[in-house]
């Protein structure tokens, strides 16, 4: 990432100022991801999708979209969960991704916390993912996976769907806190007390989706992503 490329495009505009001192003076550049923003705009929530996931019209759903892997916290994400639960009795949380280790990471430990009737796993989704998507109240990211930039939260942000994220990676940038969704620190206190607030708020909650969504159509494009890097191509060669 140093000497030995021309140059290097990073998932986010302060990823690129924070590594710029490995380039030397190189070309770097950063762009957040893309999104297909005409498969994933706002929409009603389809009440068929819902009932088919278990969920009644009076829960409030948390959802995650990740691979169930120890790194991706699932143990700081069913703690916040229970209390969570402990306060608002119609909260759900609904997991959206696969993983061999499904059993151990996050449904075993769910059981043991008393909370698993309350846990939905939606598994792997790909026709109707756009539809399970827009059946989430509250989006929810804890750690980014293979893929910096985080396209479950830009595809969330783009159906006006506000979140709540931890401050890891780009998760700062893509989340403008207080006005797209809110920032968590990583305890089970900060992140219940978190949902829980815009779960209080529907109007609130309501604002903050209409904002993420009007940033992702002007920043998650395929458009200003293809721009970043033709603008990086044209540095690294001169």
């Amino acid at each position: 990432f140093g000497r030995a490329t021309d140059g290097l495009l990073c998932v986010s505009p302060e990823t690129a100022r924070s590594n710029a001192a490995l380039r030397g003076g190189r070309p770097i550049a950063g762009a957040f991801g893309a999104v297909d923003l005409a498969r994933f705009q706002p929409a009603p929530a389809d009440p068929r999708v819902r009932a088919s996931l278990g969920l009644a019209p009076e829960h409030e759903v948390v959802g995650i979209v990740a691979r169930v892997q120890p790194h991706r916290r699932f143990d700081l994400l069913l703690a916040a969960a229970r209390q969570l639960f402990a306060r608002r009795p119609s909260a759900r949380l609904r997991v959206v991704g696969r993983g061999r280790r499904r059993g151990q990471v996050a449904e075993r430990p769910a059981a043991q916390l008393g909370i698993a009737d309350r846990v939905v796993f939606a598994g792997y989704r790909a026709g109707d993912y756009a539809d399970v998507l827009r059946a989430i109240d509250l989006f929810t990211f804890l750690v980014p996976g293979s893929d910096g930039t985080c396209r479950a939260l830009l595809e969330a942000a783009a159906c006006g769907i506000p979140a709540v994220t931890t401050r890891r990676g780009a998760l700062a940038e893509i989340v403008v806190d207080g006005e797209t969704g809110l920032l968590a620190d990583e305890t089970p206190e900060s992140l219940a007390a978190a949902w829980e607030d815009l779960l209080a708020e529907p109007a609130r909650r309501a604002a903050l989706g209409a904002a993420a969504s009007l940033r992702a159509q002007r920043l998650f494009t395929p458009e200003n992503l293809a721009d970043a890097v033709l603008r990086l191509y044209d540095e690294a060669r001169r």
